[in-house]
């Protein structure tokens, strides 16, 4: 039988209303510095699928004006993976 290992990560979107642009972040538990901007955002998303992390979910957080300011992350591999 298949077992499966983990991963949660959450990306931070701040948005900007009078410039009408996102400014992207993503904390990554158990580092110490936020990864900002969405190169780095993508840049971090695509290390996962290479080291076999499936992107199976997402769940979005808004502020009280509705606007989303926080994507949880969740992703998974073969336990045997990488």
């Amino acid at each position: 039988m298949q077992s499966w290992e983990y991963k949660i990560t959450w990306i931070d979107i701040h948005m900007s209303p009078v410039l009408t642009m996102a400014r992207w972040g993503v904390a990554v538990p158990g580092e110490k510095k936020k990864r900002d901007g969405h190169a780095s955002v993508e840049e971090y998303v695509s290390h996962l699928g290479a080291d076999g992390w499936e992107l199976v979910s997402v769940v979005n957080g808004s502020d009280a004006a509705g606007i989303i300011t926080r994507a949880v992350l969740f992703f998974k591999r073969p336990r045997n993976a990488g």
